[in-house]
């Protein structure tokens, strides 16, 4: 019993921010997506001590470790929809693997620039904070 209010807890500190996020959205003069805020209103939350990672880990971890469940909804939408995309299959592949491709170079590259900056900054004996 007491393992289950911790999830009620926990499910309702992370809806409630879905719910904000939502909201805010709607809000905007412009389109953002609400998921985007949402990640964002988590991590100031979390980075000033707001919120303890401790009020959600247990249904983070679980909604990490089951992500699968969540791409099986569009998985079924593009099955349903295959006869109005199968003419357009090539140029779909070919934006998804270029798209992917640039993803990945953009993010190896981000990744060795800031592996750069942290080795300049600590070989100058200056933290990072």
């Amino acid at each position: 019993e007491r393992i289950f209010i911790m999830i009620i807890k926990q499910l309702t500190i992370l809806f409630s921010i879905s719910f904000l996020s939502e909201l805010i959205s709607n809000f905007l003069p412009f389109t953002f997506p609400s998921s985007l805020i949402a990640m964002i209103i988590l991590f100031l939350l979390l980075y000033t001590k707001l919120l303890n990672i401790k009020n959600v880990q247990t249904v983070g971890e679980f909604l990490q470790n089951h992500i699968a469940i969540f791409f099986i909804p569009p998985a079924i939408s593009l099955m349903d929809e295959f006869d109005y995309i199968k003419d357009k299959l090539i140029p779909i592949l070919f934006i998804t693997i270029v798209s992917f491709l640039l993803t990945f170079l953009a993010t190896a590259y981000t990744v060795k620039f800031i592996i750069m900056i942290q080795e300049r900054i600590q070989k100058n004996g200056t933290s990072i904070k």
